[in-house]
């Protein structure tokens, strides 16, 4: 055939042109196998010639099947549901199937009647966040199975059902918030009849009975970004210091109309969300939301439709708890005091903020990560810790370092060998956080202490304990190391060789390069250096009127460095070793008077101490 028409070609004609029957193409087309090779070249090479394309409404007839699914959601503006559609495209399209959307614009009285009428179209049913109520919704799924139901439970029912744990995920961005110092805080609720607003509500009430000292005030609103610029002056109106948004929709268009009226958030007000649509990250300011697997849970949904196709039955349902994504729109409340924020804590006395608490887990290995008190200022601001300095970048604010534990360094840097010097040596440990909990001015933290070939030597349990004071604060940090597998021996350069470098132990690298220390024992450092003597202070004539008053361990010398550079903290292995047993215990402690004030001398010092020690009650 050699004349090209503007009509599409007909199976007859490739029957035609292959000298074959249209029965004999039909089934070529469909993939029959029992058809006979030859017959299969020649329809092959008709329907390449003739360029043939079968007609799918013409297939759909012949099988009983139109290889398409139909996917009802409530707002296909929701960033949520377009990622489940992506997921279910991609993975639907490995299978040769296709995916028509249909959206009810949270239209709940026709939700049913389009959700028939799609299912007429196609093979099956996908229902994401459905609002009907459970009884219209089990005749659906009756009606119109195979369906496959997301983000709904629905008991008694055959369908095949993907859901997110909106409980767990509430209760998580209330406790995250409760450790920010957040009392007062308000639910900006989503649609009325949704699921997943009814999950929400659930969580939030476990939490208020968990957790006494929470109040939640329900603002109505429903689930998109307007609903949440239209809730921001009912939330300001609460009276809260932080509020829960039904989605991430709703918490940016609470940011947008906050920005508009010129609340800061989160000083004034702290902002979270649910889902981590991509949007979350890029707002202003970044916003701690809940993840949800959105592409993930529409691939699974293709994977129980499938099988539902195939006449499986459905597996039991799948539950995806989401994960807390900490960003900016989360801070401490205003009136809160002590240590505040359960994925970075800050020491916060008033309106200022005295310390921070870091992690270090992006610390380098060569300076043997740790926890540390990071940013560490009086409360009238006077800066007194330096982190990573450029003479010694293993010094981390106010640490727990040690050179020598059994031959592994806690303390980063080089490490001193007798007849070698200080030399860089491949046996940096580190110090894991395992558990850490906060309460007020309290912080609790279970440390692992784990050598260079990952082995557990030492478990700490760590205290810092902080108070404010008429003029100034203080902490108390103690900790106490237990030995786990094997007998312990801490070293420093000192038993290792090195006259007068005993240093390990709670260190305060301090940031002022200017400073007038004295001690019961003298005020230079030769004096200082080495002494055992209750008390140790500092005082920074370039830096106005600020005292730091280090009260150590009776039984320690102090390392004290103040010509070269200025730190100081009682040593644990001044000029010997130090041994615990298998299973045995270090006890240490330092507690520090941050003072805007200064005291002159050594009795002033005498003088002051009982009256602080009272007042900090540590």
């Amino acid at each position: 055939m050699s004349e090209v028409t503007s009509r599409p070609i007909t199976m007859a004609q490739v029957a035609q042109y292959a000298g074959v029957s249209q029965a004999s193409v039909s089934r070529v087309l469909n993939g029959v196998a029992t058809v006979d090779p030859a017959i299969v070249a020649k329809v092959n090479r008709a329907v390449a010639a003739l360029n043939y394309s079968p007609s799918e409404a013409a297939r759909s007839l012949v099988r009983g099947s139109s290889h398409t699914i139909a996917l009802l959601v409530p707002d296909l503006e929701n960033p949520l549901f377009q990622g489940v559609l992506k997921g279910l495209t991609v993975a639907a399209a490995r299978d040769g199937y296709r995916v028509l959307v249909a959206d009810s614009a949270e239209a709940v009285g026709v939700e049913a009647e389009i959700a028939t009428e799609a299912r007429s179209k196609c093979d099956a049913l996908v229902l994401v966040s459905p609002r009907m109520p459970d009884p219209e919704l089990r005749d659906l799924i009756q009606r119109t199975t195979p369906v496959v139901v997301v983000n709904r439970r629905v008991d008694d029912s055959p369908a095949a059902q993907l859901s997110v744990d909106y409980v767990s995920a509430v209760k998580e961005l209330g406790v995250h918030l409760r450790g920010f110092g957040h009392r007062r805080i308000a639910y900006v609720a989503g649609p009325a009849l949704s699921y997943a607003n009814e999950q929400r509500a659930q969580g939030l009430g476990e939490l208020a009975r968990e957790h006494p000292d929470l109040e939640f005030l329900t603002i109505s609103a429903g689930s998109s970004m307007e609903a949440g610029y239209d809730a921001a002056d009912a939330v300001l109106e609460t009276g809260a210091t932080a509020a829960i948004a039904f989605n991430d929709l709703v918490a940016l268009g609470l940011l947008s109309r906050l920005r508009e009226v010129g609340v800061d958030v989160p000083e004034q007000l702290s902002i979270v969300g649910i889902d981590d649509i991509p949007q979350s990250r890029f707002a202003a300011p970044p916003l701690t939301t809940m993840s949800v697997p959105r592409i993930e849970i529409g691939r699974q949904a293709w994977n129980r439709m499938r099988q539902a196709l195939e006449g499986e039955s459905a597996d039991h349902p799948l539950f995806y708890r989401p994960v807390l994504v900490p960003r900016r729109s989360s801070g401490p409340a205003s009136h809160a005091s002590g240590w505040v924020g359960p994925a970075r804590p800050v020491l916060r006395l008033g309106s200022t903020v005295v310390a921070q608490y870091e992690e270090g887990t992006s610390v380098d290995s060569v300076l043997s990560p740790r926890p540390f008190l990071d940013r560490v200022v009086s409360r009238a601001g006077t800066p007194l810790s330096v982190t990573e300095p450029t003479d010694h970048p293993h010094h981390l604010g106010v640490s727990l370092a040690i050179p020598d534990v059994n031959g592994t360094s806690y303390w980063g840097g080089r490490t001193y060998v007798r007849g070698e010097g200080s030399i860089m040596v491949p046996n940096h440990g580190r110090q894991r956080r395992d558990r850490l909990h906060i309460d007020g001015h309290s912080l609790d933290e279970r440390l692992s202490w784990v050598d260079q070939h990952g082995t557990t030597q030492l478990v700490e349990v760590r205290e810092l304990r902080s108070a404010e004071l008429a003029n100034g604060w203080a902490l108390r940090w103690r900790s106490r190391l237990k030995a786990t597998l094997d007998a312990i021996t801490f070293g420093s350069p000192a038993t290792n060789g090195r006259e007068g470098a005993g240093y390990g132990g709670i260190f305060w690298r301090f940031a002022p390069e200017i400073a007038r220390v004295f001690s019961p024992a003298g005020d230079t450092e030769r004096d200082v250096h080495g002494a055992i003597t209750p008390w140790l202070a500092f005082t920074f004539p370039d830096r106005g009127t600020t005292t730091v008053l280090l009260q150590g361990e009776v039984k320690l010398p102090w390392f004290v460095r103040f010509a070269e550079y200025l730190g100081a903290g009682p040593a644990v292995a001044w000029d010997s070793p130090r041994m615990i047993p298998e299973g045995g215990e270090l006890a240490l402690e330092l507690t520090a008077f941050v003072l805007d004030e200064e005291l002159a001398d050594a009795s002033a010092v005498e003088a002051a101490l009982p009256g602080l020690r009272a007042e900090a009650g540590l």
